[in-house]
């Protein structure tokens, strides 16, 4: 298992893919970092700088997120690689989670560089050991969430299609139709939106749902099950498919 998360880090190092999706990633920190240079100064967690770029962030979480899932994947239709791994016996349940490992990890990584930007900015600008807290929270909830739906659904996609365009312009797809839905009162049934409004409600419980614990339980629940059944079928896929 070592060796094919080594194998796959090796490949993706070897690819400008990590770099786009970094930059990519960063935009949004810019430009709220310049925006509060400039114009709005405003600190606050509920309706200034972590606000604005938290909605602009989830923007782009998904279609990073699936770029890089897809990419790791698609890099053994263009090498053939799969093929020389299965000629040695490797296990393609081992290929599958060293690819999803490898991809988790570099998603991660991004997630907690701007993590670190972030708490450094809030503890220099404002100073509030809270806000600071709430702040990692919500943005952990945010990304473990959005992060783990993602990936997972579009290593199966990835699988299906074995075409890196369809697969990107998906995640784009997903992407708008989650910033679309993402103040449905019905949102808690789609994953990537109910972890931008569990996310939130450490920031302020008005960005959350109305009513009693019910849409906490059954987003919690579908965000569980819908993984799981990615995970079945990407383990199905690997086993049925030549990639």
């Amino acid at each position: 298992m070592f060796r094919l998360i080594k194998n796959e880090w090796i490949k993706m190092k070897s690819e400008k893919v990590i770099l786009v999706i970094v930059i990519l990633s960063l935009i949004p920190l810019l430009m709220n970092f310049a925006n509060f240079a400039v114009n709005n100064r405003d600190i606050s967690l509920d309706g200034g700088f972590y606000f604005t770029y938290y909605n602009q962030y989830f923007m782009m979480l998904p279609i990073i997120s699936s770029v890089l899932i897809s990419f790791t994947f698609y890099m053994e239709y263009k090498n053939k690689m799969y093929l020389d791994w299965i000629t040695y016996n490797i296990s393609r349940c081992k290929l599958l989670f060293s690819k999803i490992f490898v991809s988790t990890i570099i998603m991660l990584a991004i997630c907690i560089m701007q993590l670190v930007i972030l708490s450094v900015f809030y503890f220099v600008v404002d100073g509030s050991i809270e806000d600071i807290l709430r702040l990692i929270s919500s943005y952990i909830i945010l990304n473990v969430i959005v992060i783990m739906t993602v990936t997972l659904a579009f290593a199966a996609i990835i699988q299906l299609t074995k075409n890196i365009v369809a697969s990107i312009s998906i995640g784009i797809g997903i992407s708008l139709m989650s910033m679309i839905l993402m103040a449905a009162p019905f949102s808690y049934f789609i994953p990537t939106t109910f972890g931008y409004r569990l996310g939130l409600l450490v920031i302020d419980n008005g960005y959350y749902y109305e009513g009693d614990v019910s849409p906490t339980i059954i987003g919690i629940g579908l965000f569980v099950l819908i993984n799981t059944i990615m995970l079945v079928i990407n383990l199905r896929l690997i086993y049925k498919k030549s990639l």
